[in-house]
């Protein structure tokens, strides 16, 4: 699970990103508002988000959020004085919020039940559950390998970016793999193949690889 915390005070940052790391979480910081929009390049499973913030409110980021696809579970971190706050976090948008100060096991608790009900991806017409590694399409299920799946999962977690087959073996096949990159594109062939959705936006880059197109 991956988690962004926005969090503007560094004890408190530091003891977040520790805790859910040594939970199991992959976590990334942001201190300013500035710096967690240059982290939404990446998808998110969880949003942990100060209200307060010191170039802006944590607030603002939350439409930008809830229009990726799917919505990472956001959680609101705010002082025990700003009600008013927590209030117009939950109309735009958020999941939950936590008042500080922050009990960290109820903070992991609340981020596992959000993030579980946020397992589910849908892409076009392809729904992907995490948990069981189920794909569907169309609501028929597609009979995927385990590296087709991952490949596919990988793809996805990249949508919009050109990836060499170089990159792809080391990602999806680890360093250890002994092969060549024609692997890849025998995996590629399959899911387009299997998938008409991927058929369509699962593009060849000339001599680079490939890039999974974001659905218009």
């Amino acid at each position: 699970m991956n988690v962004l915390v926005v969090e503007d005070e560094l004890k408190l940052a530091d003891g977040m990103s520790r805790f859910l790391t040594y939970s199991g979480f992959e976590v990334t910081v942001a201190m300013t508002l500035s710096e967690a929009k240059q982290q939404l390049h990446q998808r998110f499973d969880a949003v942990l988000l100060d209200v307060r913030l010191p170039d802006g409110e944590g607030w603002t980021l939350i439409p930008t959020l809830k229009a990726q696809q799917p919505a990472p579970a956001i959680i609101l971190t705010t002082a025990r004085g700003e009600a008013d706050d927590r209030v117009f976090g939950l109309e735009l948008g958020a999941d939950d919020y936590l008042v500080k100060p922050i009990v960290l096991k109820e903070l992991e608790i609340r981020l596992k039940r959000l993030v579980k009900q946020t397992n589910m991806i849908q892409f076009g017409t392809l729904n992907i559950d995490v948990k069981s590694r189920m794909v569907q399409e169309n609501g028929h299920p597609l009979r995927l390998t385990n590296k087709e799946y991952e490949l596919l999962l990988y793809l996805w977690k990249h949508v919009g970016e050109a990836l060499d087959r170089n990159r792809l073996l080391d990602e999806v096949w680890d360093y250890a793999f002994v092969g060549d990159t024609r692997t890849v594109d025998t995996h590629i062939k399959q899911l387009r193949d299997k998938s008409p959705t991927l058929k369509e936006q699962l593009k060849t880059v000339h001599r680079v690889g490939y890039r999974l197109e974001e659905l218009s």
